[in-house]
C-alpha cells in the first residue's frame, strides 16, 4: 500500500509501497526535482562466504538531466568513476551496521531518475538506501543519516545547493547513526583539526533529525526484521578458537617484519587445524568458516595484548611512524618521478605534463567538465605477495586514487599560471598498509621534481583506533595492514603544514565516540603528518625551478575575442592546417586565451607567429616567410598566415629594379617579408621583400 512521508525541514518526500514491489525494500525519495530510487534485496547463502556479501550499485540515468550519453552506443555503460565513488560512500556508511553473524547476500541498487541541477542526488541516495534497509526484513542496525557541509566564502553551509557546493573552498560529507558519526569524506583548500571536529558534530545534529524521521517511518510500516540464525555454528568455533588462541600463542606474532609475522600467523592457523582436526571432520564445517572465526578471535586477542604489552603488533610505539626513504628523478625519461618508501609500503610515482587536448572530458548529470589533473592509482597483486588476475582498476583503486588526488588538487597552480595538463600514475610496488597516503607523499615529490609549482607540499598518514574491553582507547599512527583489520576506527588524513586538504574516516563501532577522542586522534595525526613531511623535505623542499627538457613547451597569450573565428576558420580548417604544418596542438578559450603546446623549435615558433598574425597581433618590423598568392600590376600579394595576405607594393622596390622584380616572382614562390605597416581597423598589411 502506497504511503508518503515528508521531512519538511530538509524538503524530502519519501514514497513507499508504490515502486519495485518485489524488492525487500524500496524507497522513492524526492527533493525538489531530484528523484532517486533505492531498492534492496537479500538472499540466503548455503555456503559460508567468509565475508558479508554486500553489493552497492549507484547509477545515474542521463535521461534524469535530459541528456543523451555520448559515444556510439548511446546508452549507459559500466559505472563511471564518480558513480563508483558515490557507491563507496554508501557502502562505507552502512557496511558496519549489519549483525556480526549475518552473511546473506545483500544487493543495494540506487538509481538517479531525475535531477534539477540544484538539489544534488548524492545525499539523497545514501538516505534512501538507509530507509530502504530500515523498512525491509533485512536485519540492519541502522538507520543512517547524512549531511553535506560546504565552506563558502569562509562560512559553513549545511546541506548546500549545487551552486554553493560547486564553488566551495572545502566540502565534507558526514554520515552517522543516532549514537554518533561513522563516516566522513572531505577535501578542499584546507581545514584545521578543530574546525573539522566542529563541523562533524554540527552535521550530526542534522543527521539525528533524519534518524528520528526514519524511525517514525519504520514504526508506521510495522517492520518485522528477520532473525539471524547461527546456521554455521559460530558459537562452537568461537569457543574452540578462544581455548586455543591464548595470549601466549598469539603473542608470538608480535614481530616487526610483515613477512615473518605472516609466516607465524599461518603456522598458528595450521596448528589450530591440527589440534581440532577431528571436530572439523565431524562437524563438516568448511575451512573458510573455521578460518574466519579463528581470525576474528585472534584479532580480538591482539587488540587486548596491545594494551597489556604497551606496544603494537609490529613492536612500534603508538605514535611511531615507520622508517621513510625518498628518491626523486630515478626514471630518466619521464617528466618527473619519485619512489616513496614507508616501512614495507612502496609507491613508484611518475608525472607527465601535456597540453589542453590531453585533458579528460567527463560527462555528468550536473555538468560536463574537463579535468586537467588526473591521478591514477594501481595496486598490482605482487605488491602484497598475491597471485590473482591483473585487470582494470577496481573500486578500491578508484577510491584510493580519488582520495590522493583530492589531497593534492587544491595545491596545484592555477591553469592561468601553469597551463599544462597533469597526469600522475602511482604504482604500489609493495604494500603493508596506507598505500593511498604513500601515494600522496610520492605524488608530491614527483610533481616537485617535475617542476610543477605547488602552492604547498602535501603529506598524508593513516591512523587507527583501538578500544579494549575496559573501554580504554589507544590511537595508532601510521597503521600497518594487520592493524587496519581489527581497529574500531581508521582514518586517512592528508594536508599541508597548515591544514587538512583531504580526509577519509570510517568508524566500525556502532556507539558514538566522544569529541575528545576525535580531537586527540586528529592532533596525533597532525604530528605524524608533519614528521613525514620533514622526512620528505630532507630530499626536496621546493619544486624545481625549471621543467625537464623532455617537457614540451606551452606558449600562452591572448587575442581579441572577435579574432577567434579567423584563427579557427570555417569548420576548423585554418587551425587544423596550422597544427598539421607545425606539429603542435592549439587550444583557444572563449575569452581569447590561446595555448600552443609543442617542443621548442621552428614548429612551435611558427605556430605562435601564425596565430598572432590571424589574431591581429602584428608588429611593424616583424618578419615572416610566406607564399606568393597573386600577382598584380602594382605588386605581390603574399600569404603570411592561412587566409591572411599582405601587399608588397611595387613602390617598396627601387625604380630601376621594379621591372626585374615583377618578373622574378611567380605564384607559389616562398618569400621572406617584413611588415611596414598594419592598419588594425581595415586589417590591411603593407610588406616589403627581404632579399
Amino acid at each position: 500500500m502506497e504511503k508518503k512521508y515528508s521531512l519538511a525541514e530538509f524538503g524530502y518526500t519519501a514514497i513507499l509501497g508504490k515502486f519495485a514491489g518485489q524488492a525487500d525494500g524500496a524507497v522513492w525519495l524526492q527533493c525538489g526535482g531530484t528523484v532517486v530510487l533505492a531498492t534492496v534485496v537479500s538472499e540466503a547463502t548455503e555456503e559460508f562466504p567468509g565475508f558479508l556479501p554486500l553489493t552497492v550499485d549507484y547509477r545515474e540515468q542521463f535521461a534524469a538531466a535530459g541528456k543523451i550519453p555520448g559515444g556510439y552506443l548511446k546508452r549507459e555503460g559500466r559505472p563511471t568513476d564518480d558513480e563508483i565513488l558515490k557507491g563507496r560512500i554508501i557502502d562505507r556508511s552502512i557496511r558496519p551496521l549489519f549483525p556480526e553473524h549475518f552473511f546473506d547476500k545483500v544487493q543495494l541498487a540506487v538509481t538517479v531518475y531525475s535531477v534539477d541541477k540544484e538539489n544534488m542526488p548524492y545525499s539523497l541516495a545514501l538516505l534512501a538506501s538507509s530507509l530502504a534497509l530500515a523498512t525491509s526484513k533485512i536485519p540492519f542496525l541502522g538507520p543512517v543519516g547524512v549531511c553535506e557541509a560546504a565552506r563558502v566564502d569562509g562560512e559553513w553551509v549545511y546541506n548546500p545547493k549545487y551552486t554553493q557546493a560547486h564553488t566551495a573552498e572545502v566540502r565534507l560529507i558526514v554520515a552517522g547513526t543516532e549514537e554518533g558519526v561513522n563516516m566522513v569524506e572531505g577535501f578542499g583548500e584546507g581545514v584545521s583539526e578543530s574546525e573539522l571536529v566542529d563541523v562533524m558534530f554540527k552535521a550530526h545534529e542534522f543527521i539525528k533529525k533524519q534518524i528520528i524521521w526514519q524511525q517514525q517511518v519504520q514504526r508506521d510500516q510495522a517492520v518485522v526484521k528477520a532473525e539471524v540464525s547461527d546456521k554455521f555454528d559460530f558459537a562452537l568455533w568461537e569457543r574452540l578458537a578462544r581455548e586455543f588462541a591464548t595470549p601466549e600463542r598469539v603473542g608470538t606474532i608480535f614481530v616487526a617484519d610483515k613477512v615473518e609475522r605472516g609466516s607465524r600467523q599461518k603456522n598458528l592457523v595450521r596448528e589450530f587445524h591440527q589440534v581440532y582436526a577431528s571436530q572439523i571432520v565431524e562437524s563438516g564445517a568448511p575451512l573458510s568458516l573455521v578460518d574466519y572465526v579463528f581470525d576474528k578471535v585472534v584479532k580480538e586477542v591482539i587488540n587486548e595484548l596491545v594494551f597489556t604489552r604497551g606496544e603494537r603488533v609490529d613492536l612500534r610505539g603508538f605514535e611511531q611512524v615507520r622508517p621513510i626513504s625518498v628518491e626523486v628523478g630515478l626514471l630518466p625519461c619521464t617528466h618527473g618521478s619519485a619512489l616513496f618508501n614507508r616501512g614495507r609500503t612502496q609507491a613508484l610515482v611518475s608525472v607527465t605534463l601535456g597540453g589542453g587536448q590531453d585533458q579528460m572530458r567527463v560527462e555528468g548529470l550536473m555538468e560536463d567538465k574537463s579535468r586537467r589533473f588526473m591521478l591514477h592509482y594501481n595496486f598490482p597483486p605482487f605488491s602484497g605477495g598475491e597471485v590473482r588476475p591483473m585487470r582494470g582498476p577496481g573500486r578500491r583503486e578508484v577510491g584510493h586514487g580519488y582520495l590522493a588526488a583530492s589531497a593534492i588538487d587544491k595545491m596545484l597552480p592555477s591553469e592561468e599560471k601553469f597551463p599544462y595538463t597533469i597526469r600522475v600514475v602511482a604504482d604500489i610496488l609493495e604494500s603493508d598498509g596506507s598505500s593511498s597516503m604513500a601515494t600522496v607523499c610520492g605524488s608530491t615529490m614527483a610533481l616537485m621534481q617535475a617542476g610543477v609549482p605547488l602552492r604547498s607540499m602535501v603529506s598524508g598518514i593513516a591512523m587507527g583506533l583501538l578500544m579494549n574491553k575496559g573501554g580504554q582507547v589507544r590511537v595508532l599512527s601510521d597503521i600497518a595492514g594487520i592493524e587496519d583489520a581489527f581497529g574500531f576506527m581508521d582514518f586517512k588524513v592528508a594536508g599541508t603544514e597548515e591544514a587538512i586538504t583531504a580526509i577519509q574516516l570510517d568508524i566500525k563501532y556502532k556507539g558514538g565516540l566522544a569529541r575528545n577522542i576525535f580531537e586527540d586522534a586528529l592532533a596525533q595525526s597532525r604530528r605524524g603528518r608533519l614528521h613525514i613531511m620533514g622526512e620528505m623535505k630532507k630530499v626536496m623542499s621546493a619544486p624545481n625551478e625549471k621543467l625537464s627538457d623532455l617537457v614540451p613547451q606551452i606558449v600562452s597569450f591572448r587575442i581579441n575575442k572577435d579574432k577567434i573565428g579567423a584563427v579557427i576558420g570555417t569548420g576548423g580548417k585554418v587551425i587544423r592546417e596550422i597544427i598539421e604544418k607545425t606539429g603542435t596542438s592549439i587550444d583557444i578559450e572563449d575569452d581569447g586565451l590561446v595555448k600552443i603546446f609543442g617542443h621548442p623549435g621552428e614548429g612551435l615558433d611558427l605556430a605562435v607567429s601564425l596565430v598572432k598574425v590571424l589574431g591581429g597581433q602584428i608588429e611593424v618590423g616583424s618578419r615572416y616567410t610566406g607564399m606568393v598568392k597573386r600577382l598584380a600590376e602594382f605588386g605581390l600579394f603574399v600569404e603570411i598566415a592561412p587566409g591572411q595576405d599582405g601587399l608588397v607594393h611595387i613602390s617598396t622596390v627601387p625604380r630601376p629594379q621594379q621591372q626585374e622584380f615583377m618578373k622574378k616572382y611567380k605564384e607559389g614562390n616562398t618569400v621572406t617579408v617584413e611588415v611596414l605597416d598594419y592598419d588594425k581597423v581595415s586589417g590591411r598589411i603593407r610588406l616589403k621583400v627581404i632579399e
